[in-house]
């Protein structure tokens, strides 16, 4: 299903289904009267009538490719933005950081904003991150630092691919309200 989806959503197929459905109109017409069925075949066979189609369809792919392109640097630019944000405010959980708190909560709404671009991996490694540096529970600093980790990696390796995100299996119930806790982690409410 989602495979039908990605070819029905790609440029070249929706002018490959306007060229159709351009083209039953013209069997149509030319069905519904035979008069206009003979000028057409003349305009088809015409020399004038393809120098004029072959740039037009030529521009309207390359103005679906365009769209799609842009569409994806759009949505990369976001991503990256988002990304620098969450790793800066990283620091805030590193011991000893000054102004640890207003990280932290920045952390949170970058993270929260991550779920409008981010595909699902990062989304669940930012949640396990955040459970390692959760005040309610007790985790070794190896495993805060393998859960840092891994959201780092899963950041990088989904900048490199410049893939969109098109699909989710995340749910309501997969949302985190998450606050601040005065002293110094986070802590889930």
């Amino acid at each position: 299903m989602n495979k039908l989806r990605k070819i029905l959503a790609s440029p070249i197929t929706i002018a490959a289904m306007i060229g159709f459905l351009v083209l039953c109109l013209l069997c149509l017409f030319c069905w519904v009267w035979p008069d206009f069925s003979r000028t057409v075949k003349e305009i088809i066979s015409s020399v004038e009538f393809w120098k004029f189609v072959i740039p037009l369809a030529g521009a309207v792919v390359a103005w679906f490719v365009n769209e799609w392109r842009k569409r994806v640097a759009d949505q990369y630019l976001h991503k990256e933005a988002n990304y620098k944000e969450l790793i800066r405010a990283l620091r805030g959980f590193y011991e000893g950081t000054a102004n640890a708190d207003e990280l932290k909560l920045e952390f949170l709404n970058q993270f929260n904003i991550s779920w409008l671009y981010c595909p699902d991996d990062i989304i669940q490694k930012g949640y396990a991150f955040l459970e390692t540096v959760d005040t309610t529970h007790t985790a070794s600093s190896n495993k805060k630092d393998i859960a840092f980790g891994n959201l780092v990696v899963a950041i990088r390796k989904d900048l490199l691919s410049r893939s969109l995100v098109r699909t989710t299996q995340l749910s309501a119930k997969d949302f985190r309200h998450l606050t601040v806790k005065k002293q110094q982690d986070s802590k889930l409410n």
